[in-house]
């Protein structure tokens, strides 16, 4: 039977400018699957594992800038979204989750793919409702248009992941003479006021910069944004100031920026650069990748730590801040510039430039002489990337290297990361949406433990010839031979690197990918004359490295770097 309630769902979704929808195969969600697919205003994707679906679901998002739908069946089925909701609530990623269940009096009585599905996502979604069960009466009806209505308007105007439970009772399958329909409903829309500082407070603003010599501005993870650019091109222009920003802050090409700072801001430097501690500090942003950057900004307090955001969320991950400023980043530095007076103090600026430039020299050299490493893989890689690329690194050591790295200066580059959480379960699936999204190059490094982790990204029947991989395979998870505690310990190799054998030209046979391996520079150089070429599928270069000699070489990077300002 056809459930009229359910495809109004779709039909408030289409209204609200949601275009796409992933779902999961399952009987009890078929009336939410069947509601999307006959929808003519939404595309829908079959992604049959639920944990790529999702991350998949956030990768469309992260490009569509809307909601995107995620339908699956009952039971475990939602458990295995959660993974990917977490990473989209720190990332403040917009997606509508639609579960499939059973009726409230079966929970709990060991009936097949029934367990408590209510609140499921606990404090990692923004609002979880549950729908009614009887949806005769006027009121049930007028109940769930309201309730999908305030789920879209949460989900996108505080921009994350929002769940509705839909309990359903048999039959839900419509029967074949049933005639499908998507009459207009409802829909309520929701205007954002933007909160806007009085004038006064500008200039009070004003005067507690001007008594500031040493002012920064540090940039934490931040989607690509050019109202955000311009702004804080503009600033940087009148302010004369330094900008710190990590590979995933997306500004790459601001006046003055440094993005050297892991490598320079090492903590047993801390007293030769002592003098570079801003005693304004104004942050955006979320995460930070540089621990370095972190640890030195703790340990150096500023007097004045602004942060600017519209979120929520206080975010005081340096220990120090005195003052949140709620408003939008790009409003924030478009308005402040007629504040903030003339130049800041060159000298301090020139600080951070010298120490930054030292480093970019420094770094040149180095890998001029070195053996051959996934460090010197890396730089080849990123350094060959076409412009107008998207590149999603995973976690470990893959985004490491790109923020110690850097990207091309000469190129737009738009950087992805699964840092609000940091897993590295859905890094495929993630770069699998923004690919699946547009049609520009999409590039992934990984290593190996994230790669064949989340090899069921590839599991559907869509095209990704716009996808390039770069396996980094290591055999193990390198980065624990990187970090002091496990590295002493015996038992390195078994419980923490987790040594392995696997390579990944059985999964580019399995799912029709070309694939090409190297190890060594030379083999690496040739593959990548012609790796980001157009074709007919994705492509994947694994590059095979031992973890002793990777650890070796970043060692002798980081101890090359020590010297440099020790001397």
């Amino acid at each position: 039977m056809i459930l009229q309630h359910i495809y109004d769902i779709a039909t408030i979704c289409a209204t609200h400018g949601i275009e796409t929808a992933i779902i999961s195969p399952g009987s009890r969600s078929a009336a939410l699957t069947l509601a999307f697919v006959r929808h003519p205003k939404i595309e829908t994707k079959v992604i049959p594992d639920e944990r790529s679906a999702a991350f998949i679901a956030m990768g469309i998002a992260q490009q569509q800038k809307k909601p995107v739908a995620l339908i699956c069946t009952s039971g475990s089925a939602a458990y295995n979204y959660a993974p990917a909701i977490a990473e989209a609530f720190y990332q403040e990623v917009p997606l509508l989750i639609l579960t499939a269940d059973r009726p409230p009096e079966w929970t709990n009585q060991y009936d097949g793919q029934t367990i408590q599905q209510s609140n499921i996502y606990g404090k990692h979604v923004l609002a979880s409702y549950d729908f009614p069960v009887e949806v005769n009466h006027n009121d049930a009806k007028w109940h769930c248009n309201r309730i999908v209505n305030e789920a879209i308007g949460t989900c996108t105007n505080h921009q994350g992941p929002v769940h509705i439970n839909v309990p359903i009772r048999e039959p839900f399958y419509p029967d074949s003479n049933e005639l499908v329909s998507f009459p207009q409903v409802r829909v309520i829309t929701t205007t954002p006021i933007h909160g806007a500082i009085d004038r006064m407070d500008w200039i009070d603003l004003g005067n507690k910069w001007q008594k500031h010599q040493k002012k920064a501005i540090v940039i934490g993870q931040m989607p690509s944004s050019k109202a955000l650019h311009s702004a804080l091109y503009r600033f940087a222009e009148k302010a004369g100031i330094p900008i710190i920003a990590d590979v995933i802050a997306n500004q790459h090409d601001l006046p003055g920026v440094i993005h050297n700072q892991d490598s320079f801001l090492n903590p047993q430097l801390n007293t030769t650069h002592k003098g570079l501690a801003p005693t304004l500090l104004i942050t955006i942003g979320k995460s930070l990748i540089s621990k370095n950057l972190k640890l030195y900004l703790r340990n150096n307090p500023p007097q004045e730590h602004w942060h600017i955001s519209s979120s929520e969320k206080l975010n005081d991950s340096l220990q120090h801040l005195t003052e949140l400023i709620k408003i939008e980043p790009e409003i924030f530095f478009s308005e402040f510039t007629h504040y903030v007076g003339g130049k800041g103090s060159f000298s301090y600026l020139n600080q951070w430039q010298k120490a930054n430039h030292t480093i970019e020299e420094l770094r040149t050299e180095f890998f001029k002489m070195r053996r051959f490493s996934e460090f010197q893989a890396f730089n080849s890689v990123i350094h060959s990337v076409p412009d107008k690329a998207k590149l999603h690194f995973a976690n470990s050591m893959a985004i490491r290297y790109a923020n110690i790295i850097g990207t091309p200066k000469n190129k737009q580059l738009e950087v992805f990361a699964n840092r609000g959480t940091s897993g590295i379960d859905g890094s495929n699936s993630t770069a699998v949406g923004v690919a699946l999204s547009q049609k520009l190059p999409v590039v992934l490094f990984t290593g190996d433990m994230a790669f064949f982790y989340d090899r069921n990204a590839f599991w559907h029947n869509y095209n990704l010839k716009n996808l390039r991989i770069i396996v980094f395979n290591n055999h193990g998870g390198g980065i624990f031979r990187m970090i002091d505690g496990p590295k002493r310990q015996p038992e390195l190799e078994e419980y923490f690197e987790t040594k392995q054998k696997l390579n990944a030209e059985n999964t580019a046979n399995d799912f029709g990918f070309e694939y090409h391996s190297c190890s060594n520079q030379k083999d690496l150089k040739e593959c990548l004359q012609t790796f980001f070429e157009s074709s007919k599928n994705a492509k994947i270069i694994e590059i095979q490295t031992n973890s002793e000699r990777n650890t070796e070489v970043l060692m002798e990077y980081k101890k090359t770097t020590l010297d440099a300002f020790k001397a």
